[in-house]
């Protein structure tokens, strides 16, 4: 596997923070209605990482994504202040609720300008820094299982905030876990990722039911769901070496 390219993610971050930038004003300007630039601002995170993928030598996948984190920091310091009609309803909850959605199909954006430039054909290596088929499985792993865990305790325990978050962290870990005793080799970067990608999902079903949370509810939900699962991918990979001992 080959290092991660920071040189590569800066440029990914600069190239997309000014098609973001040029969407969202253009959007923001034609129109009063909120989602119509929050589509057009996703759909310069998915263009970033195309982009990227194209233009950048071997696999570069999470180069995309590291240079969109970088991105939604520009955007969430500029976004509010421009003075566009599109964005007076834009609170910061939805803000980041938007932007972190951004990160993940920015990595799929540079998933997709690999498959077109061909570095992702079956005859050629896997260079890339990071396991991406235990990411998603690891991803899948965890929406289901904090899924699964919550509508049960629900119904045990009845609803309330508290065993809603018991649940959540609980499926992280055991995802992370699965994925440390079961993959090979070391793979707690791959839980760590996995584990955002599935609190973003989380995150975005809860919205869609129970209405937008707030905004710390979603900035401790991502720090702590991705240490979660970094846990529990830590804990997988010291069972698979003691069985292996």
């Amino acid at each position: 596997m080959q290092q991660i390219d920071f040189q590569s993610a800066l440029i990914s971050a600069f190239v997309g923070s000014v098609i973001t930038l040029f969407l969202a004003y253009i959007s923001g300007s034609s129109f009063s209605a909120l989602p119509f630039p929050m589509i057009a601002i996703l759909s310069g995170f998915v263009v970033t990482g195309i982009v990227e993928g194209l233009l950048s030598k071997g696999v570069t996948i999470l180069e995309p994504a590291i240079g969109a984190v970088l991105v939604s920091v520009v955007l969430f310091i500029v976004l509010p202040m421009m003075n566009v009609r599109g964005f007076r309803d834009l609170d910061s909850a939805v803000l980041v609720v938007m932007l972190i959605n951004g990160i993940i199909l920015s990595a799929l954006g540079g998933w997709v300008g690999e498959k077109l430039q061909g570095t992702l054909d079956d005859d050629i290596p896997d260079e890339s820094p990071i396991d991406w088929g235990w990411v998603l499985c690891g991803a899948a792993l965890a929406t289901t299982i904090t899924m699964l865990a919550a509508s049960s305790l629900v119904v045990i325990l009845g609803y309330h905030l508290t065993n809603h978050f018991l649940a959540f962290f609980l499926g992280l870990f055991i995802a992370g876990l699965i994925i440390g005793i079961r993959s090979p080799g070391v793979a707690i970067k791959e839980a760590g990722v996995a584990g955002f990608i599935a609190v973003v999902l989380n995150i975005d079903i809860v919205s869609i039911a129970l209405g937008m949370l707030d905004i710390t509810i979603v900035l401790s939900g991502i720090v702590l769901g991705m240490l979660t699962t970094f846990v529990g991918g830590w804990v997988g990979e010291k069972i698979q070496e003691s069985r292996n001992e």
